[in-house]
């Protein structure tokens, strides 16, 4: 319905939010032709696309002129798409799943074909991917995992109309969940690599150390279940603390000075304490409390009741000045007046 000389310019300010839109260099097609059907399932925005051949390039105007930071998921039809996303060769064939992270640089040429493509929010599949990054990833068809992904994304569009708005949101949510943890299943043992990526991965499995000093499991072969990856590179990881074990003693003996400075719980016994976080001895507790902070538990319960004792000293002196402010300010006004 659009008129051929209008066709290339039509087509690349449709496509504009996501990418620029070109021919290819070495192509003789001279009109860019394609088209978008587009369904909603809550946030998400679903559909399929066609499209001959071309180039897509998004570069840092287009992400900064688009806002878009989300990720783009594309089940591949038909076609076949070749492409480079930050450094990173990626070729996708008839049945594979590739995903590309809209807050980052990619450029690709495809041929004729077709996708069926999704954006998903970035917050879960970071979350699914433990800060590993997913840009360029491709699952491969043939795989069960991706068989099972291609036919929902198809199942899901077919189905969008009709879902009732009391369901929309929990199929929403079961839908970002499944889609994230199947992508995210990619073995990360290159983002060590990365040194930007690398920091990332270890806050993540910092911030998973402090919330779970309690658990006896609590060294690297969790670690390397929890995060996927290998003990060599969780070593090199972790090599300036030490190793993660002795970084777990060390977040452990911390956790316990912190517990212990507490004025709210000076009755808890500190055996209690110890065998809580982890420690298999009260000997084992004290000695590696007093090589770590050069005083023994019991101390430094002291020091934090002895604390506590001067904060509220401290507080009754200055509850004293304040009501001796507003004295003053009274009788101020009072011969004021």
């Amino acid at each position: 319905m659009i008129e051929t000389s209008l066709r290339t310019e039509v087509w690349r300010e449709i496509t504009r939010p996501y990418f620029e839109t070109t021919q290819s260099v070495d192509d003789s097609v001279s009109t860019l032709e394609g088209s978008v059907r587009v369904r909603t399932a809550g946030t998400l925005l679903i559909g399929p696309t066609s499209f001959n051949r071309q180039h897509y390039s998004r570069d840092r105007r287009i992400i900064r002129q688009s806002g878009l930071d989300q990720y783009l998921i594309q089940l591949f039809v038909a076609g076949a798409l070749e492409g480079d996303c930050g450094g990173q060769a990626i070729s996708v064939k008839p049945g594979d799943i590739c995903v590309f992270d809209l807050a980052r640089t990619f450029t690709s040429s495809a041929c004729a074909g077709s996708t069926m493509s999704i954006t998903l929010p970035r917050e879960q599949i970071d979350k699914a991917a433990s800060g590993r990054s997913l840009h360029g990833v491709v699952l491969k068809a043939g795989d069960p995992v991706t068989r099972l992904l291609s036919e929902f994304i198809v199942s899901l569009f077919d189905t969008a109309p009709d879902m009732e708005s009391t369901d929309t949101l929990a199929i929403e949510e079961a839908a970002i969940e499944l889609l994230a943890s199947g992508i995210a299943r990619r073995d990360p043992e290159g983002t060590v690599g990365d040194p930007l990526l690398a920091q990332v991965l270890r806050r993540r499995m910092l911030e998973f150390i402090d919330s779970n000093l309690t658990e006896p499991d609590l060294g690297p072969a969790l670690l390397m279940r929890r995060f996927r990856v290998s003990r060599a590179h969780l070593y090199r990881m972790f090599s300036s603390d030490g190793g993660v074990a002795k970084l777990v003693r060390e977040r452990r003996l911390e956790a316990a000075y912190r517990e212990l400075m507490r004025s709210a719980s000076p009755s808890r016994p500190i055996t209690e304490i110890a065998y809580d976080l982890g420690f298999s001895s009260s000997d084992q507790f004290l000695r590696g409390f007093r090589a770590r902070f050069a005083m023994t538990p019991s101390d430094a319960r002291e020091r934090g009741l002895a604390l506590a004792h001067a904060d509220r000293s401290l507080s009754d002196v200055r509850a004293h000045f304040a009501e001796q402010t507003k004295w003053l300010d009274a009788e101020g006004r009072l011969h004021r007046v």
